[in-house]
């Protein structure tokens, strides 16, 4: 709030100070010495060198003792330098050679609020509005001023006094209303409101405003017939629409709320944050949901967004999110890639991509998704890790420990990303022979999180596969299987085991399990589950599933030769 004058005004008021009040034909040498003095020292303030320039003005001063132009720049300069002592000193003095100068007294005022002075500041403001009482300005800064010192009658009197210039206008009244309600003085509050919305009916903001001071002091009926009043006037108005979307909310109607918020949702000139604000919170539930008309619902509204506002990655990055809660991690992928498309640094949605990917078995996409990240994320762990499993998928296992072991280098403090590293690295090296290296691996994985189902199912599955040490693999599969009974990868590994042990009956049940479970799209458990019906003694089942584990991406020439001579090779 402090004030700046030009250089020519700052002269021209230095002509008119003590010593040129003498009208003079011509100037003396040692007025025309102080105005060379002043014109260097703004000089300097202008260029930024306060302290030179405090210097020249206290030089102006000590050779014309009553200039209260050099005296109120000095209050400033100090003003700025935060020493409020001196530049309350400084303007103090320029007040008493001339009072009546209204940025004099606003710099005081000023001064006075920085110290938290606030009634002293008051003070200066009465006589401002006296001095000028046509300035809005100084009604406004008297009123803040007496709103911070508490004082809110006076402040609201002061409101008052502008409005009886102004009219009912809305900043006014809703300082107004803060101040009634700070005063814990609820009726006037809404007074004010009323008399801003009878002033002029038509106006929805106002409306606004009544309708939010309602549901404010819990007059929910109120507020509801004001919402409804606001929709009459501007049938597609936001909020009114969300408030009143949110009443079928409370009521636990959220399918009524999904649908009443369609206007919204459609409408390209609201907000696309604020429909992000409403919708975010519903995708949980929504998920957890055993209601199929309420999950279309809520996917059709993220739908509308998409097309509402085609143009916005959060659009489709929040449409790709309630898909992907709703099982739909299929339908979810391209909603996702849409919105890197638009924004290609949004990370966390190219790492829904990955689990995407991973999760629907397709290394390739993977491979080719995370070398495009690589490029944009080049400092982040996590594209490197799900880089890595993409290889290791491919059984591109000597590229796949390369850049795992970037990754590990990088994951820092990272445990738990550290110990999916790990994990795969104990993978790789078990693929290339290197069974001390892959144990090795899992154990240092197991070191971070010994209850890890994920470490504890791959140890077990390839100490399986090496066929060394049967019962302690069993050991950890069953512990994994404790804390995650229901994934289906470990399911798998449990039949491996069994396969392994020769109970082919149990370990049919098992792996049956795991495809009925999520992995019918993994060509290992499929074909793991040929194998089984091999041994069970039914080869036409055995060759089914081997040809559905090729067509979902195994590749192996053993698996080829089992199809080729409808036989076992292990």
């Amino acid at each position: 709030m402090l004030h700046k004058n030009s250089l020519l005004v700052l002269i021209l008021a230095m002509f008119a100070c003590s010593a040129f009040a003498q009208p003079r034909k011509r100037p003396t040498k040692k007025e025309l010495d102080i105005q060379a003095i002043f014109i260097d020292a703004n000089k300097s303030k202008m260029l930024g060198n306060l302290n030179l320039a405090i210097e020249r003005f206290e030089r102006v001063l000590s050779k014309d003792k009553k200039n209260h132009v050099a005296m109120y720049e000095l209050s400033e300069l100090y003003a700025l330098k935060k020493n409020d002592e001196k530049a309350l000193r400084y303007i103090k003095s320029a007040l008493d050679l001339a009072p009546d100068i209204a940025h004099y007294n606003s710099l005081y005022a000023d001064i006075l609020v920085h110290r938290n002075n606030f009634d002293g500041a008051s003070k200066v403001y009465d006589k401002l509005i006296e001095n000028d009482p046509e300035n809005e300005d100084l009604y406004l800064e008297q009123a803040y001023l007496y709103a911070k010192s508490d004082r809110y009658d006076e402040a609201i009197r002061i409101y008052n006094m502008l409005e009886s210039k102004t009219g009912v206008v809305p900043e006014i009244s809703k300082q107004k209303y803060d101040l009634y309600m700070r005063a814990d003085q609820p009726k006037k509050a809404l007074e004010e409101l009323q008399k801003l919305t009878n002033a002029n009916p038509q106006n929805t903001a106002n409306q606004l405003l009544l309708a939010q001071h309602y549901e404010r002091v819990g007059a929910k009926d109120k507020a509801s017939k004001v919402y409804k009043k606001i929709l009459e006037i501007e049938p597609e108005n936001p909020n009114a629409t969300i408030a009143l979307a949110n009443v079928y909310q409370t009521q636990g109607e959220t399918a009524q709320y999904l649908r009443s918020m369609r206007p919204v949702f459609g409408n390209a000139d609201v907000n696309l944050d604020l429909k992000i604000k409403e919708i975010v919170p519903y995708i949980k539930e929504v998920s957890e949901s055993k209601d199929d008309a309420l999950k279309a619902e809520a996917i059709s509204l993220t739908q509308l967004l998409t097309e509402t506002h085609p143009d916005q990655a959060k659009a489709f990055s929040v449409h790709g999110d309630m898909l992907n809660y709703c099982e739909k991690p299929l339908e979810a992928l391209p909603q996702y890639q849409r919105a890197v498309a638009l924004e290609s640094n949004a990370f966390m949605v190219w790492e829904q991509i990955f689990f995407i990917n991973s999760g629907l078995n397709q290394p390739k996409e993977l491979l080719q998704n995370t070398e495009m990240a690589l490029e944009l994320f080049p400092s982040q762990p996590t594209v490197y890790f799900f880089n890595g499993l993409a290889l290791t998928q491919l059984k591109r296992h000597r590229e796949a420990l390369d850049i795992l072991e970037e990754a590990l280098i990088m994951s820092g403090r990272n445990p738990t990303l550290k110990e999916q590293i790990l994990i795969q690295m104990g993978v790789n090296f078990s693929y290339l022979g290197k069974p001390e290296k892959s144990d090795g691996a899992f154990e240092e994985a197991l070191s971070l999180n010994d209850k890890s189902p994920l470490a504890l199912n791959n140890y077990a599955y390839h100490l399986a596969m090496r066929g060394e040490d049967i019962q302690r693999a069993e050991k950890m599969v069953k512990q994994a299987l404790d804390e995650s009974p229901k994934d289906s990868t470990i399911q798998d590994t449990y039949g491996w085991i069994l396969y392994k042990k020769g109970k082919y009956k149990e370990a049919q049940k098992w792996i049956k399990k795991a495809l009925d479970g999520g992995a019918a799209n993994n060509p290992t458990v499929l074909e793991n589950y040929g194998n089984v019906m091999y041994q069970l003694n039914d080869p036409d089942e055995a060759l089914k599933y081997w040809e559905m584990a090729r067509e979902k991406g195994a590749n192996s020439e053993l698996l080829d030769k089992k199809i080729a001579d409808r036989k076992l090779y292990e």
